[in-house]
């Protein structure tokens, strides 16, 4: 059974992320201080870390930025109310792997904890092209497979939103590994004109 462990100060959501757990057949543990969840983190194993952003001690950017020094492999879901790209970007480069929004909408959470817990290679073969780049600090290998392989399996032009939504990854997500693609000359960019209005990004493989 998959370990979780959780840090949002608002005991509503913990209560909610346990009932979520409890349906998903997760084992989940919880806690209400950033500080304390760096302590579990260096004492037990656990598959997957929910972080909060707002916390009485440190915030959750900062217990991200901790994490990553102790522990560079566990798949970090950020529950945030924040539509900010500015502060996502922030999480990303700490080192977080995703986000999910509050309210928290359990099919959504099950399946974003379920894309992260259950990535592997044969899910997701890494094309040579991809595992030979650079990927910079706070970006995951597993994530940039993800939306690759995403990419490998369509035929036309995708906007962010699709791309979103084919992956189960957030919009952030999302928007950050694709410009990292398009920098390294693996995707390209698209305008789409349409008939009115602003031109539409969409992207594909080169």
């Amino acid at each position: 059974m998959s370990k979780i462990l959780a840090v949002d100060d608002e005991s509503d959501i913990l209560f909610t992320l346990k009932a979520v757990a409890e349906v998903a057949n997760f084992q989940i543990e919880t806690t209400n201080r950033g500080l304390k969840a760096l302590d579990y983190l260096t004492k037990k194993n656990y598959d997957l870390l929910m972080v909060d952003y707002h916390m009485p001690d440190i915030n959750g950017l900062q217990l991200v930025r901790q994490v990553r020094q102790i522990n560079t492999e566990i798949p970090i879901l950020v529950l945030t109310v924040d539509e900010s790209l500015d502060l996502a970007e922030k999480f990303l480069q700490a080192g977080a792997n995703d986000f999910a929004n509050k309210p928290i909408r359990t099919a959504d959470l099950i399946s974003r904890i379920k894309l992260h817990l259950n990535y592997n290679d044969q899910l997701y073969p890494a094309l040579q092209k991809v595992e030979d780049l650079n990927i910079p600090k706070g970006m995951s290998d597993n994530t940039l497979k993800i939306v690759y392989q995403f990419l490998t399996e369509i035929n036309k032009p995708h906007t962010i939103q699709e791309i979103s939504a084919g992956t189960k990854l957030a919009y952030q997500t999302v928007h950050r590994y694709l410009n990292f693609l398009e920098e390294n000359n693996i995707i390209k960019l698209q305008m789409d004109y349409g008939k009115v209005g602003r031109p539409i990004h969409k992207y594909i493989l080169k």
